[in-house]
């Protein structure tokens, strides 16, 4: 029966070391979960991880972006320093009077409005009617016809289209550098 008594006081044993074990992470997780909630206010957002190499990197814009902020600085200041350094000798007035007055800028401006207003009604067409375009097409499509027919009958073409286009191309351009020059 000793047996018996040592197995069960065994057995006895490690289940009480069983239970105080769970009763001790539950008592930590409850403590966890106390100071998680006292901690909520610090950390409302998880933190961010970043490496060494992603750390320099940063560490070096930053110091990129600060030189660049002390050498515009230094610009500026060098050009303050150079605008004081310059003074204004003399009247002013025979500038300001060479200078056009606003009211002479306003009216000329208002002018060339009116002008290109007046020029673009005058240039704009009147909208054709439905029938006009198509006639107006038809017209132009049968001129491109008999332009071509010609084209093809003409004994010059027959004979070296190349040269034929070259010296309508030239003319062409001389026509429109004549317009130009007009």
């Amino acid at each position: 029966m000793a047996k018996t008594k040592r197995n069960i006081r065994a057995k006895a044993k490690s289940a009480v070391g069983v239970a105080k074990q769970k009763t001790q992470e539950v008592q930590a997780k409850l403590n966890k979960a106390v100071r998680q909630d006292k901690l909520l206010h610090k950390t409302l957002t998880p933190k961010k991880t970043t490496t060494k190499k992603e750390k320099s990197a940063q560490k070096h814009t930053k110091l990129l972006k600060r030189f660049v902020e002390i050498k515009k600085e230094f610009k500026e200041e060098q050009a303050r320093k150079n605008r004081e350094k310059t003074k204004v000798i003399g009247d002013l007035k025979p500038l300001r009077d060479a200078l056009p007055s606003l009211g002479d800028i306003y009216k000329l401006v208002k002018s060339q409005k009116r002008e290109t207003n007046e020029q673009t009604a005058l240039t704009e067409p009147e909208p054709l009617s439905a029938k006009k375009k198509i006639q107006k097409k038809r017209n132009e499509n049968v001129r491109k016809v008999q332009s071509f027919e010609k084209l093809i009958k003409d004994k010059k073409f027959r004979r070296n289209p190349r040269e034929v286009i070259a010296n309508h191309l030239r003319n062409k351009y001389q026509a429109m550098e004549e317009e130009d020059a007009e």
